[in-house]
């Protein structure tokens, strides 16, 4: 039997933290168990055998591939996140103001109050210019966003172009096709 040196051995994946992985992890203690029950080993078949077992489990979740992680982080960064929901949070307040720029009574009576204590606002001349500056507030938080998804685009098709050209084209041509 041939046995791989330790040096060169294949790198395992890193496992992530799951449940099913633990149940899993628990069968192959209690084998392992079962193996080295009496028996007396040297570290390097002791350590062969370990990673015999992880390689096992390894294989055995990546090969099946139906454990999914319990928690997957947004792809999106936070600060993408943070003006994305002050960019809704302005809207609100935007159409708020409209609505009480028209008169219409489906604004509720605390929230119009609100609104108007909070921009100072008591003649319409005053709300005009308060409903502009939340549309131009609106207007460069979504510049700025577009900017960093041009960038992120650009950044991906360079990288893309570096790596595999063929990929690059192809992206191209669905990009222009469509």
């Amino acid at each position: 039997m041939t046995q791989i040196e330790i040096d060169k051995r294949p790198r395992l994946q890193k496992l992530q933290n799951m449940f099913k992985i633990k149940a899993i992890m628990q069968t192959a203690n209690k084998a392992m168990d079962e193996i080295l029950d009496g028996k007396d080993l040297n570290i390097t078949e002791l350590n062969r055998l370990i990673y015999a077992a992880a390689a096992v489990i390894t294989e055995e979740i990546n090969g099946t591939r139906e454990y999914k992680l319990e928690t997957q982080r947004s792809k999106t960064p936070p600060w993408v996140r943070c003006i994305q929901k002050s960019i809704n949070d302005i809207r609100n307040k935007l159409s708020a103001l409209v609505e009480i720029k028209r008169d219409n009574r489906k604004v509720q009576n605390v929230k119009r109050t609100r609104l108007l204590e909070k921009y100072n606002t008591e003649k319409k001349q005053n709300l005009d210019k308060v409903i502009e500056e939340l549309k131009q507030k609106v207007s460069a938080k979504t510049q700025r966003l577009s900017r960093y998804r041009k960038r992120q685009n650009q950044y991906y098709q360079n990288k893309l172009f570096s790596t595999d050209c063929k990929k690059f084209i192809n992206c191209l041509r669905q990009t222009y096709s469509v």
